[in-house]
């Protein structure tokens, strides 16, 4: 059987490669594209991330809303808004 360590470095290869095909979709023209190919992409991306997050036995929905929080304090709607300036610069 494949370890859960080789299973995760195959997963990352696998997202980086779909991620590589869905910017592919936005790289002539960011206003015309294809949306089923974008579409495509996007679930290959998400698959293959559920797929790690089962793999490394962690609750998805859990790692994207710790995510969400830290980013959240990092850039304050009041201050990040509409503005490209990295947290450690507002």
């Amino acid at each position: 059987t494949i370890s859960s360590c080789a299973l995760v470095a195959m997963g990352r290869k696998s997202i980086s490669i779909e991620a590589g095909e869905l910017l592919e979709c936005f790289q002539w023209n960011d206003t015309n594209y294809n949306m089923d190919n974008v579409l495509e992409e996007l679930a290959d991306v998400t698959n293959y991330c559920l797929q790690m997050a089962q793999v490394l036995g962690v609750d998805i929905i859990d790692v994207v809303n710790k995510k969400m929080d830290i980013t959240e304090k990092k850039y304050p709607v009041e201050k990040a808004k509409g503005v490209s300036t990295k947290y450690d610069k507002l």
